[in-house]
């Protein structure tokens, strides 16, 4: 789960993973990135926010995971359109910045929130097994 105490360390490692995955996809098809220090300022941005967009899951606990799951999405791709906008005001944005940016997001947000999720509810998963082993031979002197 994100906490305040390792929110920095989760940020940075989802980041170089997404770093090294860029660097190996340019080695790979052969594009080098006009706006390269750019491109990686913007993806460290979107990287912090997505983290912080996920950690706050834990005080949405009283409504539905997937209403939480697209809810967080939702605000995740209006924060980065809404700078896309923006930016569009101080320099020229490409005519499928939009789309493109839209698919740079979504793919690995998709992929790693599903990450996330999966490990939360598996961490949930094994410590209610814990909680009921600790609860049944209570229950049973109880009873007696």
């Amino acid at each position: 789960m994100i906490s305040r105490h390792n929110f920095w360390s989760i940020s940075c490692e989802v980041f170089t993973c997404l770093l090294i995955g860029k660097v190996l996809l340019e080695g790979v098809t052969g594009h080098r990135d006009a706006y390269y220090v750019e491109n990686i300022l913007t993806m460290l941005g979107i990287t912090v926010l997505a983290t912080l967009i996920l950690s706050i899951h834990k005080y949405m606990q009283n409504m539905p995971v997937i209403f939480v799951m697209i809810l967080q999405y939702v605000v995740l791709i209006s924060c980065v359109m809404g700078g896309i906008w923006l930016g569009d005001f101080f320099t020229e944005v490409s005519p499928d910045g939009y789309r493109d940016m839209f698919w740079t997001v979504t793919i690995p947000y998709v992929v790693l929130a599903g990450m996330y999720y999966i490990s939360f509810f598996w961490e949930i998963k094994k410590a209610n097994a814990l909680l009921q082993e600790i609860n049944v031979p209570g229950e049973d002197k109880k009873k007696m």
